[in-house]
């Protein structure tokens, strides 16, 4: 059976609705995955975490709750109005620590890109240090060849050029999805990652 681990923070815990609702989209991708010999992915998101967090948190994860199989990584939505980032560098590279801390122990690390918010458009800089780091993790992940996925959550679930409807229907707010907005999240996923199984069938 194939382990998946879903590392986070809020948007990996599915927050919604003010924090009286979680919606994770590892549940959708678990229905999602329920044909292939895959067990129920271990979700570990922290709402407010930023990737510092998350760096200090991983290892205990990996040991106290691993071996796992495959690793989806989203990180960086509560780093960029930080004060520790001038730019997008320092970002960037605490992402690619995570991502190298899990190829040390697991043969697939999915990265996800930082996802658009209602903020983009409010803070250029905000929304340039975004798409910077985005295309540093894309450069990141075609340099590593079959040892990395990258899911392009920032332009296959948008926020800023969805119509009024769409934007109602797949966000809660400017920051979190809404559930349809985590299920949403989970097909996309899915569809970047399901080839890996096909490969893994046939190892």
């Amino acid at each position: 059976m194939v382990r998946i681990l879903a590392l986070g923070d809020s948007l990996t815990e599915g927050w919604c609705y003010f924090g009286t609702t979680f919606h994770p989209y590892s549940s959708k991708l678990q229905i999602l995955l329920q044909s292939l010999p895959v067990s129920k992915p271990f979700r570990s998101g922290v709402s407010g975490e930023t990737t510092e967090g998350m760096q200090a948190r991983l290892p205990r994860v990996l040991d106290e709750d691993g071996p796992f199989d495959l690793a989806i990584i989203l990180g960086g939505t509560n780093d960029l109005g930080g004060s520790l980032d001038n730019n997008a560098d320092s970002l960037f590279e605490r992402l690619k620590s995570l991502h190298e801390v899990i190829l040390k122990k697991c043969p697939l690390s999915v990265a996800i890109t930082i996802p658009e918010s209602g903020f983009d458009e409010r803070y250029p800089a905000l929304r340039e240090k975004r798409s910077k780091v985005n295309q540093l993790l894309k450069d990141y992940v075609q340099a590593n060849g079959d040892r990395m996925i990258l899911c392009d959550l920032s332009v296959k679930l948008p926020h800023n050029s969805l119509s009024e409807e769409d934007r109602r229907r797949f966000w809660h707010d400017g920051l979190h999805f809404s559930p349809d907005g985590y299920d949403r999240m989970a097909e996309v996923i899915f569809e970047d990652i399901k080839q890996y199984f096909v490969n893994f069938d046939e190892s």
